[in-house]
């Protein structure tokens, strides 16, 4: 229940799903410290406008994401709907970008991290990738996302004593194994970071600072791989339906 997670701002309720209105990347590593400090073991999603949208018409997703207990902010879609149904800002905490300041912190914290998920080729990358750029930074066990029985990954990250778990397997798959397994894990934070190793392992360039300034990385996806045009449709009828939601009288105003 959310209200054991005292150290957490109360989620705002966005439609079907909701959003952890953090102020800050450094506010949202603070909460995920004090939850490590306190033992109590949470998990994290990402809320974009897409897993927003495609929640409102599937009741299993809705209820999937919303059994987590933070919701970042990822995506500046998320960040309009707070705006438009209650009429504050949001800051919009990325997965990608609140990756590498976790990982930032567990190595000044000495936090035990585990990297579960992406290709074989990926997540050697990305570990390879990390020991190198953060000095002191303990990786205590790693394991790529092709795998079948779930037990034996899940001893071998018990094993390793991690405080923290790193889970690239994409959406909703990432959100389904938590949701699952959460109870038996006995990292105290666990976080779905999607494609998150493919970019620390240099095997997919992460959006131009530029983008990810301004929140458009989706549009630099769309050049960057013209077949997700189609994905991207699911933006402009994400603000249609918002808009749709605040005339009908659901917003918070």
């Amino acid at each position: 229940m959310m209200e054991d997670y005292k150290n957490l701002p109360c989620p705002l309720q966005v439609m079907s799903l909701q959003v952890t209105p953090f102020v800050s990347y450094r506010h949202a590593c603070a909460c995920v410290e004090g939850l490590i400090d306190s033992g109590q073991k949470a998990y994290s999603v990402a809320v974009n406008p897409e897993k927003i949208y495609k929640a409102n018409n599937d009741r299993e997703l809705a209820d999937l994401i919303n059994s987590a207990q933070v919701f970042i902010c990822d995506g500046i879609g998320a960040a309009l709907a707070v705006r438009v149904l209650y009429g504050r800002a949001v800051r919009r905490i990325t997965g990608i970008a609140l990756f590498f300041e976790l990982v930032k912190k567990a190595s000044e914290k000495g936090w035990r991290v585990y990297l579960l998920g992406a290709s074989p080729e990926s997540n050697k990358g990305a570990y390879d990738t990390l020991l190198k750029s953060y000095p002191g930074l303990s990786i205590v066990g790693r394991h790529d996302g092709y795998f079948k029985n779930s037990g034996k990954v899940i001893e071998d990250i018990n094993r390793s004593e991690a405080d923290i778990l790193f889970v690239a397997m994409g959406s909703p798959k990432q959100e389904q194994w938590l949701s699952e397994n959460r109870d038996a894990i006995q990292a105290s934070f666990c976080m779905g970071v999607g494609g998150t190793f493919d970019v620390v392992s240099s095997k997919v360039k992460w959006a131009p600072a530029i983008c990810r300034k301004t929140g458009t990385e989706w549009l630099y996806r769309l050049f960057s791989e013209p077949k997700r045009w189609r994905r991207q449709l699911a933006l402009p009828k994400f603000v249609w339906f918002l808009l749709k939601y605040k005339l009908a009288g659901n917003g918070k105003l």
